[in-house]
């Protein structure tokens, strides 16, 4: 799946084309800004004003109405993203529309937009940083509407957390949702793949007994933060590729398996810099 655009992806020193074009800087203040109102206006008024009543009146069809959504905002954001941003986007491989573990790298603001786009089935379950649970208009809603597990991300997960994530993986063993993890736990500067964040996943993976994907971006790191996209956002080139599938570890191997996935996804953004 990719869009009407061939692309190659950038290196970590490169540069979008324009960079220092004041055209550039216009459409990137006017995407974010754009985006942002979509959030608040479209994602947040449509939560409290359709999603919710939605499954009040129909919770046998909470799931499917989630996933729609979800879809909605994903498909919505990217299509902003190439109107008015010049974003050109293309993904190298697929993931089945089946229950499945999806491990991402963490390079931008649109990480989380661009997975759930590339998972067609159940929807994703995306383990978030704690901050964002209230405060943040459309985001924070969205998140809760989801049933997203809440982490702080410290030396150790508390009871709260762990019975989180043990019905995140429940959920997708029992077929009802897929898992979507950024396990480096924050984003990169340069688009590297930081080291992983271990714990949940031990926990997660031989629990939810799903094959396990890769989704290796690169691109988008320019990006990384909303001051950075209000910048440097347009004109962007990015690749996505899955890798997988992958038999899920036991629970003895975890460690071992991280590791591999770690250097394949390092190995798949350094060949995607290459062409």
């Amino acid at each position: 799946m990719t869009d009407s655009a061939s692309v190659h992806a950038e290196t970590p020193s490169a540069v979008p084309a324009r960079a220092n074009s004041p055209l550039r800087a216009v459409r990137s203040l006017t995407f974010i800004l754009l985006y942002s109102l979509f959030v608040v206006l479209v994602m947040g008024a449509g939560q409290r004003l359709l999603i919710w009543p939605l499954i009040t009146i129909l919770p046998k069809r909470r799931l499917a109405i989630v996933r729609a959504w979800l879809q909605f905002n994903a498909r919505a954001t990217f299509a902003l993203a190439r109107g008015v941003g010049d974003l050109r986007l293309t993904i190298l491989g697929e993931i089945p529309r089946d229950p499945v573990v999806v491990v991402m790298n963490h390079q931008s603001i649109l990480d989380i937009p661009l997975g759930v786009l590339m998972m067609p089935g159940p929807y994703p379950i995306i383990p978030t940083r704690d901050r964002y649970a209230k405060g943040v208009p459309g985001i924070s809603p969205l998140a809760r509407l989801a049933r997203f597990p809440f982490l702080s991300q410290g030396r150790s997960a508390t009871r709260e957390e762990l019975l989180a994530l043990k019905d995140a993986a429940d959920s997708v063993a029992a077929g009802d949702n897929s898992l979507l993890i950024y396990p480096e736990g924050h984003r990169t500067h340069h688009g590297e793949v930081a080291p992983f964040m271990k714990s949940g996943l031990a926990l997660i993976l031989p629990r939810a007994n799903r094959p396990v994907y890769c989704i290796v971006a690169d691109g988008m790191w320019h990006a990384r933060t909303f001051w950075d996209a209000a910048l440097r956002f347009a004109g962007l080139r990015v690749t996505a590729r899955v890798l997988g599938p992958f038999a899920p570890p036991g629970r003895g191997d975890v460690d071992e398996f991280l590791d591999e996935l770690r250097a394949r996804m390092i190995e798949a953004i350094e060949e995607l810099r290459r062409h």
